[in-house]
């Protein structure tokens, strides 16, 4: 199989179109000024009872599309709780909860629907009634934008919870889902017991921007970037920063799919599957993986399997994809994980279903990773041995990782490496905790397509007696200034 990757000056090319649209854009709704003082009416005003138990649908359905055709913006009361049986839409409308809350009544239809420009929607909350997943966006908690003609652009979302109206249920889909959302700020929003993700983005949202986004105890990832080839486009231009994702019921982050994506400071603990995954995903058939980055991200406890089919095994830090490639303003796009640089990454404990600390399959391309920590890689539960840090794609790096007691080998080459691949300044103190028929801390399996591998300037302590075990043919393989103490 051939592994593709962008030609450099292609997806620049590409890259700078886009990058130059999207400034223009700003550059316009800058050059427009402000928006303009809008009046502001409260929901009483407009009818909507504040007190009753009774369904409120109706009369907020009503409230929301006068603030629309009025060109005004909604207040709610700050103690009420507006119960409703059905969706909601804000179109262009701005609305400050007031720390109100939206709760639904059954588990229909009841999704807040949030599209137009230059809205703020923000202090408020949202119970959702949902007893079982559904794919519908109508069974979204909240949902910024859509594929239907009804983007979203120039927003704020802040403060806003998405939660379970009462046990055993939740959101029937995610918890916020951004579908065509462009040029927007998300700001300490709170999903809590969705049935699929907590968060999602997709149908080529970018230009967002994430701060501090809590997800707990979500059916799906915590948080999502998600490219289906099915909807032609590409998310890109998205920065998460200061994340938190507990207790998923799959990945705790992930790309699958966009480009220039970047979660900085991610917090990731007991994920059912990874802590973090950058992938070009075949069971969803989605885009590839380019120039994202996690920078600093902190995974404790990941890859528990909760809930996983049996036999079910994968890395903390994930990276890889398919074959094949799209052409996409006129770029050659892989559908692996290309050019992805992970920095500093905190690795704290495994789940029973981890396999490895970091690993890099084989359609990840020119993968980095630089500095960071693995330590306690030793499940409480389950059969596997998770190795360190595991090499099978093309021309990587693997820079001053340092590992603490490993219960696999601290370094594994598989058979899908490919090029030039160099470990540099590795630090591990306790390798191979849990014995097993290779007897090293590096080594190296038949790799067809593999140039060379070097492993340098490494310091190896409390684990076996041999540093290596090689099946390259002889010269492919460099160990330079290794210390084995």
């Amino acid at each position: 199989m051939t592994v593709f990757y962008p030609h450099p000056s292609r997806r620049m090319v590409a890259a700078g179109a886009v990058m130059l649209v999207g400034s223009a854009a700003c550059r316009d709704r800058a050059s427009a000024g402000p928006r303009p003082a809008r009046q502001v009416r409260t929901l009483s005003s407009l009818g909507v009872d504040r007190f009753t138990g009774r369904d409120q649908w109706s009369r907020l359905r009503d409230a929301f599309q006068a603030a629309h055709a009025g060109g005004f913006d909604i207040a709610a009361d700050g103690d009420a709780d507006y119960r409703h049986d059905g969706p909601l839409l804000l179109d262009g409308v701005s609305m400050d909860g007031h720390g109100c809350t939206l709760t639904a009544l059954s588990d229909g239809p009841q999704v807040l629907h949030c599209v137009g420009d230059g809205w703020r929607v923000a202090n408020l909350r949202v119970l959702c009634a949902a007893r079982a997943r559904t794919a519908e966006n109508y069974a979204n908690g909240v949902m910024v934008g859509d594929e239907d003609g009804r983007p979203a652009t120039n927003f704020v979302l802040e403060n806003v919870v998405v939660d379970a109206a009462a046990p055993g249920c939740g959101a029937g889909g995610t918890g916020f889902m951004f579908n065509s959302a462009s040029r927007g700020r998300v700001s300490r929003v709170t999903a809590r017991r969705s049935w699929a993700d907590g968060i999602h983005v997709t149908n080529g949202s970018h230009d967002l921007v994430f701060e501090r986004p809590l997800s707990e105890n979500t059916g799906d990832d915590g948080f999502a970037v998600v490219s289906y080839r099915a909807h032609g486009r590409l998310c890109h231009s998205i920065r998460v920063t200061d994340g938190i994702s507990r207790d998923s019921g799959a990945r705790g982050c992930s790309v699958v799919g966009g480009r220039d994506v970047i979660y900085e400071r991610f917090v990731a603990e007991r994920s059912a599957a990874a802590g973090a995954y950058l992938y070009g995903e075949e069971a969803f058939d989605t885009y590839g993986v380019y120039q994202c980055r996690l920078i600093a991200p902190v995974l404790r406890n990941c890859v528990t399997g909760r809930g996983l089919p049996t036999g079910f095994a994968q890395a903390v830090i994930t990276i890889g994809g398919r074959n094949g490639a799209d052409t996409m303003n006129g770029a050659v796009l892989s559908r692996g994980a290309v050019d992805c640089v992970v920095t500093d990454p905190v690795v704290e404990g495994v789940g029973a279903s981890c396999w490895a600390g970091i690993s890099m399959h084989q359609y990840a391309v020119n993968t980095r990773i630089t500095g960071g920590s693995l330590s306690n890689l030793v499940p409480t539960s389950g059969s596997f041995r998770p190795n360190g840090v595991e090499i099978g794609g093309h021309n990587l790096v693997v820079e001053g990782v340092c590992m603490r007691n490993v219960a696999g080998i601290a370094v594994v080459v598989t058979v899908t490496a490919s090029g030039n691949c160099v470990v540099n300044r590795p630090e591990v103190t306790g390798s191979l905790l849990r014995p097993g028929p290779i007897s090293s801390y590096v080594y190296v399996d038949v790799a067809p397509a593999v140039r060379r591998i070097t492993v340098m300037d490494g310091r190896f302590t409390g684990g076996p007696a041999q540093l290596a075990i090689d099946r390259l043919p002889r010269g492919r393989v460099r160990l330079l200034n290794n210390r084995l103490l």
